[in-house]
């Protein structure tokens, strides 16, 4: 009988099979345990189609898509609520003061962070609209599509709300605050919304034979300006390990251990989702951690092709960045996430009783 090969092995084996078979163009990923790396991987082509083509490098930028969510907006949000700027059950209204009255009273700041807020999941404001100041008045002008606390729906609108919220609160733009007191304080010195060097990133989708490269590709984060609350961050793969490892390590305390822990506890136990504040928990229609991480396991993906999942008790982490959509917005890559988180689970469940 054949033994199975390493975990770490198979890993590499699951990736390079996926560029060779053309699932994916490219991918950077990287698994540990708090501040150890243990494994680490770089391949394929960051441009295929629609212009010059390239490999991927170590300093190679991904568009993360809604991984921005929980890479700038939460995290700006929990210092401005440890700053005394605002409070996770204060009202949208109270800073943006034209989402005031009837059930947007109900809308507030924990309620969005949990996507229970009764926002539309999108709208296709890009089409006819520019700037936040038209986003907001289109916004105020749509009636919510659920009573806010009644159940869980995904929704990209309801965190362009928040970036508005980080602006008002922080009296300064989110991209501005985010590297003042996230990025710059956890070493993340090549994160940062786009645009960004054609040469620095990896290709998005190709549109009419052109490839979006270190432009966001998210239609309504472009229409407004690259910089929202929902998607528009770039940043290479070991800018997303430092801020992983920020979440795991118990000495790390820009966030304080209280506030880590409620941002990863359920908040919407009576509904029909499993969400922390911003963070996707196990068993929730989104979590996509595979069959064996446990249940204490958070995580967000990005429809870009980027995922990040860490346990807190363990600190156990995994990250996969690809660029799948430069293959077409259609090419799904759902069961590859499963595949590489559950091998990972493997190698990490060995290695967080050894390290």
């Amino acid at each position: 009988m054949t033994m199975p090969t390493s975990p770490d092995i198979g890993l590499t084996e699951i990736l390079n099979q996926a560029i060779a078979q053309r699932e994916i163009p490219a991918a950077a990923a990287a698994v540990g345990v708090g501040a150890q790396v243990l494994w680490r991987y770089i391949g394929g082509m960051a441009v295929v189609n629609g212009g010059n083509p390239r490999p991927l490098a170590d300093s190679t930028r991904f568009d993360l898509a809604s991984l921005t969510k929980v890479m700038v907006t939460l995290p700006a949000i929990l210092r401005l609520a440890v700053e005394g700027a605002l409070t996770l059950d204060d009202p949208v209204g109270l800073f943006l003061p034209g989402f005031s009255g009837g059930l947007w009273n109900q809308v507030t700041i924990r309620r969005l962070l949990t996507h229970s807020g009764g926002l539309a999941p999108t709208k296709p404001y890009f089409e006819t609209l520019t700037g936040i100041g038209e986003y907001l008045d289109a916004m105020q002008r749509s009636a919510l599509e659920e009573v806010p606390g009644r159940r869980v729906a995904y929704s990209d609108l309801g965190f362009i709300l928040l970036g508005e919220v980080v602006h008002q609160a922080a009296k300064r733009p989110i991209d501005q605050y985010a590297r003042d007191r996230i990025w710059t304080r956890l070493g993340m010195h090549r994160t940062g919304f786009g645009p960004v060097g054609a040469e620095e990133a990896a290709a998005t989708e190709v549109i009419e034979g052109q490839a979006l490269i270190g432009v966001v590709h998210d239609e309504n984060a472009r229409a407004l300006g690259g910089i929202a609350g929902h998607a528009g961050l770039f940043a290479p793969l070991d800018d997303v390990v430092a801020y992983v490892q920020a979440w795991v390590s118990p000495d790390n305390h820009w966030l304080s251990p209280w506030i880590r822990q409620a941002s990863v506890r359920c908040q919407t136990p009576e509904l029909d989702g499993r969400r922390g504040l911003g963070w996707v928990l196990r068993g929730d229609p989104f979590d996509v951690a595979g069959d064996f991480w446990p249940y204490t396991t958070v995580s967000h993906s990005g429809f870009t092709g980027t995922s990040l999942v860490w346990d807190p008790p363990t600190g156990a982490w995994a990250i996969l960045l690809t660029n799948r959509v430069h293959f077409g917005r259609d090419r799904n890559i759902s069961r590859l996430r499963r595949r590489f988180h559950n091998v990972a689970a493997q190698f990490l469940s060995v290695a967080a009783g050894q390290v």
